[in-house]
């Protein structure tokens, strides 16, 4: 009886030591497993409530409205695992527990409670970088480093020396001017063949050079009209590089050079706002601001109103009981939303700031 019992108590301890073996394995497993779901999880959720935060904020303030951003400014994931083991031994005669008893059972549970982090957008610093012409490094960079079109030039730049490229067709200008069109593509052009270079200059006064090389002779026509555009003149030996100092300036007529300025964040903005499609028993009630006709930059873009949820969708939003978006197949208006998007992120990051600014911690609870 005496070497029953010890032959039993061996095999409990046995079992139980192969249940802490199982929970602690089954913890090594769905702990890196729970990070790596939970880490792509919190940045769709961030990603896709930052584009609906941005795309409600432009809706509103076409209707006249305020609107207020939040920046996320922490995630804390807290994981809390829960296991079980049981072990069912019997004791006595064989016949008493057979085909009764269940040699080891266990479960393992986790759950996770996370806490997020806002920080309001606001104050000076906010104002300012919004407000603030894109600086042209930010511009050479972009061209240089991002598949070039017409859509990045014409967006961020605004004139280039006495070539205008206007947010809104005011009067007395009735129409887009065709010498700006003719120059970004003859930019695009050159910028693509090789031909036209894009460098930084060492002098502080000069933002960058756009150098022209090796255009003869498949671009002899081209590249003098391009210059041309710019109120520029061929040099006198047609083969030598053409270095042309960049400034951020209106126009650099005493100077040889190329006058550019370009469009701040809320610019950009603003060029989105007028781009919302407002439903026409809200135009006729006045609810919305009234803008004069888009010019250059807005061109084909279109945040869509529908009283329907619409099914192809980017990003939607809803107010005054209409669905505003942008369409899923639209991809000129997504590329210009992902860029001031971008823009504006930099704005928002650069003013967050958690000493300055009250936070609202907000817990999850499952």
């Amino acid at each position: 009886m005496q070497l029953n019992g010890q032959k039993d108590g061996q095999v409990f301890i046995l079992i139980a030591l192969c249940s802490i073996l199982f929970v602690l394995s089954g913890c090594a497993g769905v702990g890196p497993r729970s990070i790596s779901m939970g880490r792509a999880d919190y940045n769709e959720a961030i990603n896709k409530t930052e584009d609906e935060q941005m795309l409600l904020a432009i809706v509103k303030e076409r209707y006249g409205e305020t609107s207020t951003l939040l920046a996320v400014s922490g995630i804390a994931a807290n994981v809390r695992f829960r296991s079980t083991a049981a072990v069912e031994l019997g004791f006595g005669p064989v016949e008493n527990y057979a085909g009764r008893l269940k040699p080891f059972s266990g479960g393992l549970a986790y759950e996770e409670n996370p806490t997020i982090t806002y920080a309001p957008v606001q104050g000076e610093q906010y104002i300012r970088q919004l407000m603030s012409p894109i600086p042209l490094d930010i511009l050479l960079m972009a061209i240089r480093n991002i598949n070039f079109g017409d859509d990045l030039f014409t967006l961020l730049v605004n004139r280039v020396n006495d070539l205008r490229n206007p947010d809104f067709l005011y009067e007395p200008l009735p129409a887009v001017d065709p010498r700006f069109k003719r120059f970004v593509e003859l930019f695009r052009e050159l910028h693509q063949a090789g031909i036209l270079y894009l460098v930084r200059n060492p002098q502080e006064e000069v933002e960058f050079d756009f150098v022209l090389s090796n255009y003869q002779p498949a671009y002899s026509k081209k590249v003098p009209e391009f210059l041309d555009l710019l109120d520029l003149s061929m040099p006198s030996d047609a083969s030598e590089e053409i270095v042309i100092p960049a400034y951020f300036a209106i126009n650099t007529r005493k100077i040889w050079g190329v006058g550019i300025t370009t469009r701040s964040t809320l610019d950009l903005i603003e060029i989105l706002r007028a781009a919302v499609e407002v439903p026409q028993e809200h135009a006729r009630a006045g609810l919305d601001i009234k803008y004069p006709p888009m010019g250059l930059p807005g061109e084909g873009v279109r945040i869509i109103s529908s009283k329907q949820r619409p099914e192809s969708v980017s990003t939607a939003v809803k107010y005054e009981g209409y669905w505003f978006y942008t369409d899923k197949t639209d991809q000129h208006t997504k590329a210009v939303f992902r860029l001031v998007r971008t823009f504006w992120s930099i704005s928002i990051a650069g003013s967050a700031d958690q000493e300055s600014a009250p936070v609202l911690t907000i817990p999850v609870s499952q």
